[in-house]
């Protein structure tokens, strides 16, 4: 299993002392749109991925999330994200995938740090090939995109993930993938 860098994020979201939620004039509803290159030992491909954010997860709904993770583990996890409201999409292709966990931080380069998390995985990126993890417990798609303050970025993508407690008050995110789904040319475009 790949240990997602995407942990500390979470975790940084969680903590009390984390950067504020950002004060962007235009905040959401937002779009950004992105290439992900999506790649095997046998193939690579690229997919065009949208994200619409609708609103950021007001603190209260996110922090019962990662209180639910931390006394009840994934299970309990999963069961308070199916709970919370739709705060997005993503779209890739012809498929949709709700959105149920979005954050929006600053970075201390006056960018931003965008966390989203859908209620199920996107893909099993890997799968089938000889030897491929079993896709038990890998139950949500985990993003971050990285934007600078124009609106470009960068990001990550574990299209399918199990999240787990981490360290005290920490977070695990476990990639089904040997490597994280790279989101490249992501562009912000505001609604």
């Amino acid at each position: 299993m790949t240990e997602f860098c995407l942990a500390a994020v979470l975790l940084v979201s969680a903590a009390a002392g984390a950067l504020p939620q950002s004060k962007n004039v235009a905040g959401a509803p937002e779009t950004f749109n992105a290439r992900a290159h999506v790649g095997t030992d046998a193939a690579n491909a690229d997919v065009y991925v949208t994200i619409r954010v609708e609103k950021y997860t007001p603190e209260k709904e996110r922090d019962a999330v990662l209180k639910a993770l931390q006394s009840g583990g994934s299970t309990a996890f999963l069961d308070a994200l199916h709970k919370s409201p739709v705060a997005g999409q993503i779209d890739t292709g012809k498929q949709t995938f709700a959105i149920h966990w979005a954050r929006d931080t600053r970075d201390e380069k006056g960018g931003r740090v965008i966390t989203l998390v859908t209620d199920t995985p996107m893909y099993f990126v890997g799968a089938g090939v000889p030897g491929a993890k079993p896709r038990a417990g890998y139950d949500v798609a985990v993003i971050q995109l990285k934007m600078d303050p124009a609106g470009v970025g960068e990001g990550t993508m574990a299209a399918a993930a199990r999240v787990k407690a981490g360290e005290p008050e920490g977070v695990q995110v476990d990639d089904y993938a040997s490597e994280p789904v790279k989101l490249r040319s992501v562009t912000r475009k505001i609604q």
